[in-house]
């Protein structure tokens, strides 16, 4: 019985053709992305993505093999603890132990005027919210499991990524020209007007066009270098230049500095590649001086997008710029919001107020003075919000990502492109990482997913930088 079960994983595995492997991730990314662009936690499009992400789960685990998931350990282990602090925090609690912990004092004084004094209550404050986000988690959990079960290499889920940042810019563009009553956009509360792409924000479109240009430099990079096939030597700098010009035309303007700063880095990354792999030196003196000094190729494309962005600055077709140099209202809301944030921080850092739960748990501490039309719905800063919906617990998870993944890039470093990948995992991750320190770009489900893959691709680079 025990030898049957050992051999059905990898025999189900060697079932599966390559191309029905690129099918399952490559319907996953597409149900994430015309489903998952919205951080709104009553957005429609959850309910199929959350099933249709549920039914991919199928495969995953009818294909995962043992070995495979602890060649993993790391990864997934720090994913099934944060599943299991947020089902945690579902948990009913007896009533002495809720009314004691930190936040809950005018709940508790409630609970005596109204005589619900023995009544258990989940730890978290709103628990039709945490729920949501337990709910959530089917989309990454479906991404990683498929992922590792499927075998997918660094380039597969690279490739994936660069495919999605592309649709995102293209889309992105047409938004644009067919103007605000396109119906390429998806969702009822969304930027209209502005280059949103799958997204439902223009800031977390922008963020991802930014990690999307790092990905394309780096599968061109590794197209030039491996001498892959002939288009791919045009596709990758045409899909390059697409995410550029999107960017620009973009209304964000975190974005519009995000990408400008990956696409610069993209040039760092073309100037340390290695020359290319080739047994027979290229004919041509001018090719084969330009393949032993990449640096100094490098210049071409730098003149190209400087003078792209200065083209359009100039003729006032960057509204992000122009933006940047005008004052704006809820920018000064995000630095009003500061002391609350840290007011809810200094109360629930120890267990959190459940995930989700920001926007409810906010109303409490709301001064009058911030009483306005808009309202927040996240604090705008996802490192601080991440600890005071999850406490001390979940920022000890991330902490503990953290280390691993500054072991694992420092190994990536021994590889031939190890200066490559190291620039490009430390830009992609630095990106995400400044992001969230200004907005919430890890709400959206397209993210996450991506996110996950981002990592298991980490994981995939530094296994190879040990076996080398």
């Amino acid at each position: 019985m025990a030898n049957g079960t050992s051999h059905r994983s990898p025999s189900r595995y060697a079932a599966i053709k390559p191309t029905n492997r690129w099918i399952f991730l490559a319907l996953l990314a597409g149900v994430a992305a015309f489903l998952g662009g919205a951080s709104r936690y009553d957005a429609i499009q959850i309910v199929p993505l959350r099933a249709l992400s549920g039914l991919l789960l199928i495969p995953a685990l009818y294909y995962l093999a043992w070995h495979e998931l602890k060649r993993e350990a790391a990864l997934v282990t720090l994913f099934g603890l944060f599943v299991m602090v947020v089902g945690l925090q579902l948990a009913p609690l007896p009533p002495e132990i809720w009314h004691a912990l930190p936040g809950r004092d005018a709940i508790e004084q409630l609970d005596g005027a109204l005589g619900f004094d023995d009544v258990w209550r989940p730890l978290s404050l709103a628990p039709m919210r945490t729920w949501n986000a337990f709910g959530s988690l089917v989309v990454p959990a479906a991404g990683l499991l498929l992922a590792i079960a499927l075998r997918a290499s660094t380039r597969d889920l690279l490739q994936i990524v660069a495919g999605l940042g592309i649709l995102n810019a293209a889309l992105g563009l047409l938004q644009v020209i067919s103007g605000r009553s396109s119906p390429l956009y998806f969702y009822e509360l969304t930027n209209w007007g502005s280059a949103v792409g799958i997204f439902a924000n223009e800031n977390h479109s922008a963020v991802f066009a930014a990690c999307s240009l790092l990905v394309v430099a780096r599968l061109g990079l590794e197209a030039r270098i491996q001498r892959g096939a002939r288009w791919l030597s045009i596709f990758y700098p045409a899909s390059f230049f697409l995410i550029v010009l999107v960017a620009l035309v973009s209304g964000s303007r975190a974005g519009f500095v995000a990408c400008l700063g990956a696409a610069l880095i993209a040039v760092v990354m073309i100037g340390v590649s290695p020359a290319r792999r080739s047994e027979n030196p290229p004919p041509g003196r001018l090719r084969r001086w330009s393949e032993q000094r990449p640096y100094l190729v490098a210049v071409v494309p730098l003149l190209i997008l400087a003078l792209t962005v200065v083209g359009f600055v100039a003729l006032g077709r960057a509204p992000a710029f122009s933006d940047i140099l005008a004052k704006d209202s809820f920018a000064d809301l995000r630095w009003s919001i500061l002391p609350v944030i840290s007011e809810m921080l200094s109360t629930h850092w120890l267990v959190g107020s459940g995930f989700g739960s920001f926007e409810q748990v906010y109303h409490i501490y709301e001064p009058s003075e911030l009483l306005m039309p808009r309202y927040v719905n996240q604090a705008h800063n996802d490192w601080l919000q991440f600890v005071i919906e999850g406490g001390v617990i979940a920022g000890a998870l991330l902490a503990g990502l953290t280390v691993w993944m500054v072991r694992s890039l420092s190994r990536s470093f021994h590889v031939r492109m190890g200066p490559v990948f190291g620039i490009f995992w430390i830009s992609i991750f630095s990106i995400i990482a400044a992001a969230s320190l200004v907005d919430y770009p890890l709400r959206t489900p397209i993210f996450q997913l991506v996110l996950i893959w981002l990592l298991l691709a980490l994981s995939r680079d530094h296994r190879d930088a040990e076996d080398t």
